[in-house]
């Protein structure tokens, strides 16, 4: 169970409120949020299937039509087809309310009043060979759909199919270095080329075609550093006749590090080129950055903290849209501080307080907010 509050629970620049889109709604909430989380995992011989999600149901204090069932699943398998290779399957759902910022809700309407539900489903199959030295080769297959419940944003459903393979050489005292390949395919099957509805005949429904391919490498120092990192080139070409290709660079970099035996921390750099479920737009380039750290002050109790920036470039899908609602950059940066404490092998107390900016090109949807949780967990596990 946790209790937050929400400075900006509809994610409004002031522009936006001033100009009425907030309408007689309160601009900050207090709200509760029951839930129950599971994590299964059962193996049996050399295979094993495991399930984990959080089922969870959010009551607003002021502003009770923003009241959402949040739920996130994953469940899957893997099978050890020879002693060096294996194959597995995933299956994921996620089901939240989308931001109001994020809909180009200019004016005071249901869009805002009623929020929008964003649904995003996968299933994923994999497999790889791999042993302490040699070559190792994987392939894999993921198909993934988005849906929105307002008929504004359904705009932005998509269905993506996305295939992916890899070669590479390991050994422990060099890691793993492989080169890779990926090809994706994705479709707005609610608009056309045109970005319109996709209603009129003999026109084509919106979409996007990439391909990437780099190099990545994976290696552990010890006990206390460890992380992997890529470098490839990306090509996008999207369908809409107002969208710019794209043509650039993408990497990841992800490290662990355990400076001392209290604290552990983890750095993230990445840039993609992805679907974007921000209307008029066909796909973003994004830049992310983030520190995440916890430090364990005694047996009981731990601290949390970070820092993140994201930054989404828009390509656009449209030219024609009402220039107050453009928008073809913005950034996200947020710090964040918390705790944890165990009162018993069975009760947790924890604690959040995050603030969040919203910096953009348009100033209509520039907003700050501030956050604050209190929960209490039960764990029923053995």
């Amino acid at each position: 169970m946790d209790a937050s509050y929400d400075s900006n629970v509809f994610g409004l620049s002031d522009p936006l409120i001033e100009r009425g889109a907030l309408g007689n709604r309160s601009k900050d909430d207090f709200s509760l949020s029951p839930s129950l989380s599971t994590d299964l995992f059962l193996p049996f011989g050399r295979q094993s299937v495991y399930a984990r999600g959080t089922v969870a149901y959010d009551l607003y204090a002021s502003n009770s039509r923003l009241n959402r069932l949040n739920i996130s699943l994953g469940m899957g398998g893997n099978v050890q087809v020879t002693n060096s290779c294996t194959a597995g399957t995933d299956l994921n759902y996620t089901r939240s309310r989308s931001n109001a910022g994020d809909v180009f809700a200019v004016l005071d309407g249901a869009l805002v009043r009623l929020g929008n539900t964003v649904e995003f489903r996968s299933v994923g199959v994999r497999g790889q060979c791999a042993g302490a030295i040699g070559i190792s080769p994987s392939i894999g297959y993921t198909h993934s759909e988005t849906r929105n419940s307002s008929a504004f944003y359904a705009f932005n459903d998509s269905n993506q199919d996305t295939v992916d393979a890899s070669i590479g050489y390991q050994r422990p005292s060099l890691g793993r270095v492989s080169i890779y390949g990926n090809y994706s395919k994705g479709e707005y099957p609610n608009r056309n080329v045109l970005g319109l509805p996709a209603t009129i005949p003999g026109i084509p429904a919106d979409g996007v075609t990439s391909y990437s391919a780099g190099a990545r490498f994976e290696r552990s120092i010890g006990t206390r550093l460890s992380g992997s990192a890529s470098f490839g080139f990306s090509w996008v070409d999207p369908k809409n006749i107002f969208s710019q290709k794209f043509r650039g660079t993408t990497y990841s970099l992800q490290v662990n590090i355990i400076p001392t035996n209290r604290m552990s921390l983890d750095l993230v750099a990445s840039r993609s080129a992805q679907l974007s479920n921000t209307v008029f737009a066909s796909y973003s380039v994004t830049n992310l950055y983030a520190l995440n750290g916890t430090y364990k002050v005694n047996d009981r109790l731990s601290a949390n903290f970070g820092v993140s920036q994201q930054k989404r470039n828009y390509r656009q899908s449209a030219s024609t849209v009402d220039q107050a609602a453009f928008l073809t950059e913005d950034k996200f940066t947020r710090a964040y501080g918390g705790f944890a404490y165990n009162l018993n092998r069975r009760i947790r107390l924890n604690g959040l307080v995050s603030q969040q900016r919203r910096q953009a090109d348009n100033p209509l949807f520039r907003y700050n907010n501030t956050t604050a949780t209190l929960g209490v967990s039960l764990s029923l596990g053995r």
